[in-house]
């Protein structure tokens, strides 16, 4: 049978691939954090597989949690990012300002999964449970809302909203006092008027401490809730930078601090990119990644058995044998320089699943493409796909590369594309600073000799530059060698990704 009759490798985005489920490969990160009770943050690349991870879990919760865990997932792609700032403290640190909307949040949550989960059971939904639940309910409605309509008209209500004082008579379930007033108040009206911003901030502080002393009272907890926080970075753009920065940093921090209160029994885990998280303005930043994260990176190894998992599916599922070698999918064991095929195409990555799955997935593609030829009488009958057809696929990919690279930091760094367009001027794949300098010059970009090394770091840390170490002849990039910190070298090399899309040349070609 004809290769090309049966190789897949599936769809880049995980959030469009139904077939996922089926060749999913674990590389370990959801064990790392769900092991430790103090993990709640999953960082990764743009493209590491934090979705697809996501996912998973939540469509396969039985092979990481128990019998007892209750799996909560929330994916932020319709969200009203807006209403936080009604909560929001602008006395506050940043990091800070929006944790109390975030508590909010995630208590609900955990109640609302709490309940629903005893009553599933067929057990009795602990008193101060069921009496937090109550109250919710007189507030929202029956049943609770999802947190899409919480955060939005639901949360403009508890504007309107008359508690008792300090909500003393609440510890008794006595809701009597509770009054509930009719009508809606627009997002508008609230943010206008200061009186009943205050009141809506009263209300909320009032509910977080009683749904947090009614968590408190069922400890140890039957049930530990698992709330994870997947594509919050749905508002990172242009227009909502400043608000979003603000409001992840308070997630970040509402995770933090109710991840240390219950002990991993509320455990909130959120998926994020690690550019963002670099760039929140989080006080303890260093020690966070360090102490409560997991970041999701992957070696040569994982990234292969990644890519042949996913080719045995296709490969089994059209009764092929399963796939046990990538170089023995092509017609030549070599390429260019003696290169094996695998490892072409792997240093051309950025060590991610995403890079894989592309690059490998446009050479298919070249490869059909070369069967349809309208001028070629005989189209030819292909047992393994011709090495030829990696650099045809090439340049496309390049120009990927590079795009994903733009929409990763473009937001948070839009110096990026001065600092492509100095190395794509230069014209070589090498360059020294004082190259990097007068190119920018050209542009007209004005520097600071501290801001060159602080753009060098950057390239260095998003692997679009290496360099050598010492006598060594190897260039180092970061995404090869994560351990490997930035140093100020005498000559930089661009990534082999980028190379035909910033359509450089080896020094020796120059002439």
């Amino acid at each position: 049978m004809s290769v090309l009759k049966w190789i897949n490798v599936g769809k880049v985005s995980a959030e469009r691939d139904d077939e996922l489920v089926n060749y999913f490969y674990d590389n370990g990160v959801l064990n790392s954090v769900l092991t430790n009770k103090s993990s709640f943050l999953v960082l990764g690349r743009k493209g590491a597989g934090k979705t697809a991870v996501f996912r998973y879990l939540k469509e396969n919760p039985h092979q990481y949690l128990s019998d007892k865990d209750i799996l909560v997932s929330l994916s932020f792609e319709d969200y009203n990012w807006k209403v936080h700032s009604l909560l929001s403290n602008s006395e506050t640190a940043e990091s800070l300002a929006y944790k109390h909307s975030w508590r909010f949040v995630i208590l609900v949550e955990v109640i609302k999964a709490y309940a629903s989960r005893c009553a599933k059971d067929g057990v009795t939904v602990p008193q101060p449970i069921a009496k937090a639940q109550t109250l919710l309910e007189k507030l929202f409605d029956h049943p609770l809302p999802s947190v899409y309509q919480l955060i939005g008209r639901k949360l403009l209500g508890l504007s309107k909203v008359k508690l008792p004082r300090a909500g003393l008579d609440l510890e008794d379930g006595s809701f009597d006092s509770v009054e509930v007033s009719g009508g809606e108040l627009s997002f508008e009206e609230v943010s206008a008027d200061n009186d009943i911003r205050t009141a809506l901030a009263q209300n909320v502080s009032n509910i977080i401490a009683y749904l947090e002393a009614a968590l408190a009272k069922i400890q140890p907890c039957e049930y530990r809730t698992v709330i994870c926080f997947d594509r919050v970075d749905e508002a990172w753009d242009n227009v909502s930078l400043d608000v979003s920065r603000k409001v992840l940093a308070g997630l970040v921090s509402a995770s933090d601090s109710l991840t240390a209160k219950y002990n991993g029994v509320v455990r909130p885990i959120i998926f994020l990119r690690e550019d963002i998280f670099s760039v929140l303005p989080l006080n303890d930043s260093n020690k966070l990644r360090e102490d409560c994260g997991a970041l999701l990176k992957w070696d040569r190894d994982d990234l292969f058995k990644l890519l042949l998992r996913r080719l045995s599916y296709f490969a089994q599922k059209n009764d092929v044998d399963a796939v046990e070698d990538l170089d023995g999918l092509f017609d030549k064991n070599e390429m260019r320089q003696r290169s094996k095929p695998s490892n072409y195409l792997l240093k051309r990555t950025m060590m991610r699943p995403r890079d894989m799955i592309c690059f490998l997935s446009r050479t298919i593609d070249a490869v059909k493409e070369s069967v349809n030829d309208p001028f070629e009488e005989t189209p030819a009958n292909f047992d393994h796909l011709p090495v030829e057809a990696i650099y045809t696929a090439e340049p496309g990919y390049s120009e990927w590369l590079r795009q994903e690279l733009l929409d990763e930091w473009f937001i948070q760094y839009s110096h990026i594309v001065k600092l492509l367009s100095a190395i794509q001027n230069h014209a070589s794949t090498q360059f020294t600073r004082a190259e990097l300098e007068s190119q920018l010059r050209a542009l007209g970009v004005e520097f600071t000799q501290t801001g060159i090394l602080d753009d060098l770091r950057f390239l260095f840390d998003n692997s679009v530059v290496g360099f050598k170490i010492g006598a060594s002849t190897t260039w180092r990039y970061r995404c090869f060698y994560p351990s490997q910190g930035f140093i100020e070298s005498d000559l930089y090399k661009v990534h082999d990704g980028l190379i035909r899309a910033l359509n450089l040349k080896e020094p020796r070609d120059a002439s």
